[in-house]
């Protein structure tokens, strides 16, 4: 009997795990997908102001507080998507483009691991992602089209991408007022809502104070119909 309920209580533990890491990647899928879009489209609307656009810095935002790969895809993505919505379209810059703000979405991730999290580190991570963005595009582009005066490409360039890196400190500083409302909807919500964490109660008629996961089940009454019963089962970690 005992060793019954302690595999029904592992199963239990089994399960929850499974809903919360299941629905946990759902969050965060939505949450790349919600920032690239945004990006995408303002890079869409910023399209006629040269070096300007906020994808860049929405997917250094992303890697830093979802990780290095959700920062990675989201570059690649978002540069991919948002080149069939601005002028010239695809074409042999979208590599390079899909690269750089690839890797500076995976530095902004490395960064954002590294410690607390602050508005300075966000800063010093969309720094870094611009430069190594800059280097690659204008390298790559040069010598494309200008090899044979790819350093002159490259000086002629430097206006271009100092407008791009403070353009895109100016947005960083902008978008990092999201960073709790976009924590909250990554995980805060999914243990006080939907998987929770409630108290126990003691026992002796007082409220609990320790708080244990649960799994929720709803259960229809057949007597009462149109009335709903709710069912919890408490367990604690061993």
């Amino acid at each position: 009997m005992e060793q019954e309920l302690k595999q029904k209580s592992e199963q239990k533990t089994l399960l929850l795990s499974t809903q919360r890491t299941m629905y946990s990647l759902k969050r965060k899928l939505l949450l790349i997908m919600a920032l690239t879009s945004l990006g995408i489209l303002g890079r869409a609307a910023f399209q006629f102001i040269p070096s300007v656009e906020p994808l860049t810095p929405l997917t250094i935002l992303t890697g830093f507080l979802l990780g290095p790969i959700s920062g990675f895809i989201s570059g690649v993505v978002g540069f991919y998507l948002s080149n069939f919505l601005v002028w010239g379209l695809q074409g042999p810059w979208t590599i390079f483009q899909c690269l750089g703000a690839g890797l500076a979405g995976f530095i902004g991730g490395l960064i954002g691991k590294s410690g607390k999290k602050s508005r300075i580190k966000f800063l010093i991570s969309t720094f870094i992602g611009i430069i190594v963005y800059e280097i690659i595009v204008t390298v790559g582009m040069g010598a494309i089209f200008a090899f044979p005066f790819l350093l002159f490409y490259i000086i002629t360039s430097i206006p271009f991408s100092f407008v791009h890196l403070t353009s895109s400190l100016g947005f960083s500083i902008s978008f990092y007022e999201f960073k709790e409302q976009i924590k909250k909807l990554r995980g805060g919500l999914i243990e006080k809502e939907i998987l929770g964490l409630r108290t126990v109660d003691s026992g002796i008629g007082k409220p609990g104070n320790k708080l244990v996961p649960y799994l929720y089940f709803r259960k229809i009454s057949r007597k009462d119909k149109g009335r709903s019963k709710d069912r919890f089962w408490y367990f604690r970690k061993e």
